[in-house]
């Protein structure tokens, strides 16, 4: 199982997909256990699951990790920007250090606070400092963060889009952004119409997909 060639991904760029970083040379495979894949934020990342189950099992397929290793979900439904720092900090506490973060987060801040300048602001600026903390821990290799689409029902994306994505960019440790907003285009079935929505099974596919092709491309955990 692997993600589609030509995946609209980060950004809203195209990716080419190889069997390695830039689309050239091949992977090493099996360098990163699935235990030492850790994923945190919130709802965004536990509904529907298939989130991290397609990556899973792509990883499976393809070698980068053992046909029974699974990876390790921190995520907690509706955290703060500041909770999943904590998500990070537990996992990172215990004997199995973390190598690659996959995370969300920041639009529980914004949905609490109502699309606040402060909201916006605190949230950019706690993950800010989980970038520096997770720099100065010195085991994360990879991380990627995916923002939640910019729908209703999720205030704040757009002004926050842009200050995690610098953040990200200026990151010590290799930080890769991936903005939904493109992806979700067009797509209301990706998901629910709740007051708080969070993907359904085609938006959580949707996500994996975008995940995985970003780990190919750039040899993370593979």
């Amino acid at each position: 199982m692997v993600a589609l060639a030509g995946l609209g991904a980060c950004d809203g760029k195209v990716i080419h997909l190889g069997n390695g970083r830039d689309g050239g040379g091949t992977c090493p495979h099996a360098q990163v256990s699935g235990s030492e894949v850790l994923w945190i934020g919130d709802s965004w990342v536990l509904v529907p699951g298939s989130q991290h189950t397609r990556v899973r099992d792509a990883a499976r397929a393809a070698g980068a990790i053992a046909a029974t290793d699974d990876y390790t979900i921190g995520a907690v439904a509706a955290s703060t920007m500041a909770a999943i720092a904590d998500q990070y900090a537990a996992q990172e506490a215990g004997a199995t250090k973390v190598k690659v973060l996959i995370m969300d987060g920041g639009t529980w801040d914004t949905i609490v606070g109502m699309g606040s300048d402060a909201s916006v602001n605190g949230a950019a600026n706690t993950f800010g400092q989980l970038l520096a903390q997770v720099a100065s821990d010195g085991t994360v290799e990879h991380i990627i963060y995916f923002l939640t689409p910019d729908i209703p029902g999720i205030p704040g994306v757009a002004a926050l889009g842009p200050l995690l994505r610098q953040a990200c960019d200026a990151s010590a440790v290799p930080c890769r952004f991936i903005d939904l907003t493109p992806l979700w285009s067009g797509h209301a079935e990706y998901s629910t119409t709740g007051v708080i929505p969070v993907p359904t099974e085609a938006g959580g596919i949707v996500i994996a997909d975008a995940i995985w092709s970003v780990m190919q491309q750039s040899c993370i955990a593979q």
